[in-house]
């Protein structure tokens, strides 16, 4: 998929950068293109119309952070002050957003948590301060979307009913935790170690009101995810620890929010599952597969009550 020479002479126009070149990245939900100016790079993303909301969200919540000094990809602004270019390609709209580009890797697991729960720390407390309003997140995201995929998809009546009994059993310990700006997808994946070894912070599609708690879980769960083990509730408390030392320099954690840390592992299973689902349909996980997720989800359950 080659960019038309239409969009480059679009970008001429719409910002203050003579580009001399754009290659295709990738396709996923959105196309994403490389632009040069001969000595500079920066990142393209294509957005189609459906994504629009999210995408001007993200981009709103990336100019205020980097306002605020934290370490998040920079927007490239047009000439008319907007954060995002519109224009029709291929008989459809899209809109179109320009970033810098940010040289850098993937964290290893258990690299430098302390610097970037500190890091993390900074994010949520500077979100406390965005002044525009965000999708709110609760029971009906993180529990109920899953439970409902399960009734679509004909899992028995037994089994539906431990998935919805655990489900209610964890909301109940979680639901009054404080609320707050949640990034809502903080895995290693969307941070990037840089060469002169900051971070940078990536991907405020999800951005959220709901719970700050869930993001520290996401970053630090270090269980398998398809496969129960047992030594995972120890690597991942092992993790919190270090991860908070960075993080309580920014902003309070309490008590009640570390020992809800299990139950969000468990939550999110349910909350990312249904994502999965909505992403890819119905048929994209078989019977077989939610056996096993509950297996994962029984197993965690007798390890946590023992742990308490």
């Amino acid at each position: 998929m080659q960019p038309s020479a239409q969009l480059l002479e679009q970008l001429n126009t719409t910002y203050s950068i003579t580009f001399d070149s754009l290659a295709f990245l990738r396709e996923g939900g959105c196309r994403s293109y490389l632009a040069a100016d001969g000595t500079q790079r920066y990142f393209l993303k294509e957005v189609p119309p459906v994504f629009w909301d999210t995408i001007k969200q993200s981009l709103d919540i990336l100019v205020y952070l980097a306002g605020k000094g934290l370490s998040v990809p920079p927007v490239l602004l047009g000439n008319g002050g907007l954060p995002y270019l519109e224009m029709k390609r291929e008989e459809e709209r899209q809109l179109y957003a320009l970033f810098g580009y940010v040289e850098g890797r993937e964290p290893e697991e258990g690299e430098e948590l302390e610097e970037i729960g500190r890091l993390i720390g900074k994010l949520h407390a500077a979100m406390e301060g965005y002044p525009n309003k965000l999708t709110e997140r609760g029971k009906p995201f993180f529990i109920e979307r899953y439970l409902s995929i399960l009734e679509k998809k004909n899992i028995s009546e037994s089994k539906l009913a431990q998935f919805r009994e655990y489900g209610n059993a964890l909301w109940e310990r979680v639901k009054d935790l404080p609320r707050g700006y949640c990034h809502g997808d903080l895995h290693r994946g969307n941070l990037l170690r840089t060469d002169d070894g900051n971070h940078v912070v990536l991907d405020f599609d999800t951005s959220c009101t709901a719970y700050a708690s869930f993001d520290v879980m996401t970053f630090c769960d270090h269980t398998n995810y398809f496969q129960y083990e047992p030594e995972g509730y120890a690597r991942t408390m092992e993790a919190l620890e270090r991860f908070l030392q960075g993080y309580t320099r920014e902003r309070a954690f309490t008590d009640e929010e570390y020992r809800a840390i299990p139950d969000w592992i468990a939550i999110r299973h349910y909350q990312l599952q249904a994502t999965i689902i909505e992403v890819f349909g119905l048929d994209c996980v078989d019977e077989a597969f939610v056996e096993e997720q509950l297996e994962w989800l029984l197993s965690w359950r007798e390890q946590c009550s023992r742990s308490r």
